[in-house]
């Protein structure tokens, strides 16, 4: 103990020792730089009483730091860390495969964050999600639920519940600020994934135009920049975050933001690699900000994209390992050893208590995930974990059958009207249906995916089952998530195995339209027409066509036929009362624009129609309220700002 006394106070000494023959010299060259000399300073120094002598030493230090500072460099400005706690960044790429990394075995990624990540941390070699498509596979991650537990089946229609524990609402009593970054109106804050969240940054409104039939979203530059400027704000305070980064780029249609797309084989790997130098920015300002060995930075995909694989060109209807196998990669140096893979299953609802665990915090009750924290470390064997996946998109979205599958000790079982069965190990592309072959193993998944099901439903928390508005409709309608009701109909209970035909016409036809060749639109709606003649969908993309083919009476004999299979498509009526304004007919475009605006008021294109109808028949005041009314709705309506000025310009008032 007197040793350590001792020594201790011969280092405070020699501390100050040094300090003070450092404060010395310095103002020694300061003075004599201007006209003084080393020894008068030093004259000055011994003349001084004690009192003196202690605010000059305090005083030097000062100025002597900042002739040091100014004599380098301007170095990163960084406040002291506030608290032990490690920071937590989750970043989700929408629609990324994992065998489409480069860490995965994909020699033409341009994922060299990612990939730093996994070098540097661990990759969890055959991690899946639960779900093909956003909403539920993000409400799992952050809730550690499957979507039996956590009640969000689908896009759109669902809502997380309130009873519902997430992520950030576990982290907040522990003394947590939290953050959220969203790309898409597909993660809107209407589905109450802000649950915990301090911010939730989805402000899509002034982002660039959608391509047709899509949405607005935010590229992963912008999301990136909005991340950084908020870490701007965070780096003063040092309070330990955790942070939900969203990217949707690799989201079809594929219009790459990154200047690396020469050096990728496709689009679609172009938009990974824009989203992983969204991921490379953030990282970066943590590094500068001296933090970044302080943070569990984690990177994973909500689901992934079939590229034509079963004859799925995107994602949504099957549950094949195309979509459901995803990357998940960790890096946290005080906790995870470098360079691990882990070679066990891992699923998405396993995410957040293993989040939990790195931090210390309480381990989450009643949910479907385990940590697996000590198998990454290796102080246990990893858990022979069933994997779960379902699809009722093809159900809520097109009446067809849903899909219920289960991984498990090398197979995949997938129940639908004609099952399946795989064998991964010996066909990982799951060309080979076995199920005739082994019915004994197809069976004991099938009943074990009853008990996982019941499982899950045991604890189920209730979601909020929204009624689609409009908006809501029309934005999956655009992505391809969601028929009209006749179209559902129409297609009820098939096996989306037989499905996927008149489903990829339709695709085909969008797609088609998106790149301006109309004619090969026509084609594709009427071929899909000719197998199922009530696809109210590929009637109404049939009768896009001949608008934009200047085809303008075929356009609405297609539209009104549409309207005799399902009359409440307000979207339908507006086209049709558009075209009759553009044949001067007020009197036939009265109607049609007033049947969407009573199943949809707060449509603010149909409300910005009828003004102008208003205005041509005279009735000024009645134009205003509708451009008004519009403008209230979405303040970024063009058009309807365009009348207005029309309005102002007519009535010479110009000021």
């Amino acid at each position: 103990m007197f040793l350590s006394f001792f020594a201790s106070r011969l280092a405070a000494l020699w501390l100050a020792v040094g300090t003070c023959w450092s404060t010395t010299i310095g103002f020694a060259c300061l003075a004599d730089a201007s006209g003084s000399t080393v020894f008068g300073i030093v004259h000055r120094l011994i003349a001084m009483d004690s009192r003196q002598r202690s605010i000059f030493y305090r005083f030097g230090a000062l100025l002597w730091l900042g002739v040091l500072a100014a004599c380098r460099a301007a170095p990163v400005s960084v406040a002291p860390v506030t608290s032990t706690l490690p920071n937590i960044l989750l970043v989700t790429f929408d629609t990324t495969r994992a065998d489409r990394i480069g860490c995965y075995g994909f020699p033409l990624a341009r994922t060299p964050a990612v990939d730093r990540l996994a070098r540097e941390g661990v990759r969890f070699a055959d991690h899946v999600t639960v779900a093909p498509i956003t909403l539920p596979a993000h409400a799992s991650i952050l809730t550690g639920l499957n979507p039996p537990a956590h009640g969000v089946r689908d896009n759109g229609a669902y809502a997380l519940g309130d009873e519902v524990i997430t992520l950030a609402e576990r982290l907040k009593p522990l003394g947590y600020e939290t953050h959220a970054f969203v790309s898409a109106a597909v993660l809107d804050r209407r589905y109450n994934l802000t649950q915990g969240f301090d911010t939730y940054d989805d402000e899509l409104w002034a982002e660039d135009d959608p391509a047709l039939f899509m949405i607005r979203d935010r590229p992963a530059p912008r999301t990136a920049s909005r991340v950084l400027t908020w870490l701007e704000t965070w780096s003063a305070k040092r309070r330990p975050f955790f942070t939900w980064v969203h990217f949707f780029d690799p989201h079809q249609p594929y219009q790459p933001h990154t200047r690396q797309g020469y050096l990728v084989p496709t689009p679609y790997d172009a938009e990974i690699a824009s989203a992983d130098e969204g991921l490379a920015s953030i990282l970066a300002r943590l590094e500068q900000l001296q933090v970044l060995d302080n943070t569990v930075a984690v990177m994973t995909a909500d689901h992934g994209e079939s590229l034509d694989e079963h004859g799925e060109k995107t994602h949504g209807l099957f549950v094949y390992d195309a979509t459901m196998r995803v990357p998940w990669v960790m890096r946290f140096p005080p906790q995870i050893p470098q360079g691990v893979v882990y070679q066990g299953p891992s699923r998405a609802v396993d995410l957040m208590p293993t989040l939990l665990a790195l931090v210390g915090a309480p381990e989450a009750p009643a949910i479907d995930g385990v940590s697996l924290l000590a198998s990454i470390r290796g102080e246990s064997k990893w858990p022979a974990l069933p994997q779960y996946h379902e699809s009722l998109l093809a159900e809520t979205g097109f009446g067809m059958a849903p899909l219920f599958a289960m991984r498990e000790k090398g197979f995949k079982y997938i129940r639908a009207p004609r099952p399946e069965l795989y064998d991964l190990a010996a066909d990982p592309k799951e060309t080979a249906n076995i199920v005739a072959a082994l019915p004994d193993v197809a069976a004991t998944m099938s009943r074990d995916l009853d008990a996982l099901l019941a499982s899950s439903e045991a604890h189920a928390k209730p979601a909020s089952v929204q009624v689609l508005d409009g908006e809501t409709a029309e934005m999956l309608q655009a992505l391809g998530y969601l028929a009209p009701a006749a179209t559902r109909a129409a297609m009820h209970g098939i096996d989306p195995k037989d499905g996927i035909a008149q489903y990829n016409l339709l695709e085909e036809a969008r797609h088609a339209g998106q790149r301006g060749d109309w004619a090969r639109a026509v084609d594709r709606t009427q071929t899909a027409l000719a197998l199922s003649p009530d696809n109210v969908s590929a009637r109404n993309v049939l009768g896009l066509a001949y608008q934009h083919l200047g085809q303008l009476a075929q356009a609405e004999a297609t539209y009104r036929r549409s309207l005799v299979s399902d009359p409440n498509q307000f979207r339908v009526h507006m086209q049709l009362g558009q075209l009759a304004l553009e044949r001067g007919d007020l009197a036939a475009a009265r109607p049609y624009l007033d049947a969407s605006l009573q199943l949809i008021p707060r449509n603010p294109e149909a409300h910005v129609l009828m003004g102008y109808l208003k205005a041509r028949s005279g009735d000024t005041a009645g134009a205003e309220r509708q451009f008004t009314e519009a403008l209230q709705l979405d303040a970024s309506a063009s058009a309807a700002f365009r009348r207005l000025g029309d309005l102002e310009y007519r009535h010479e008032r110009y000021v």
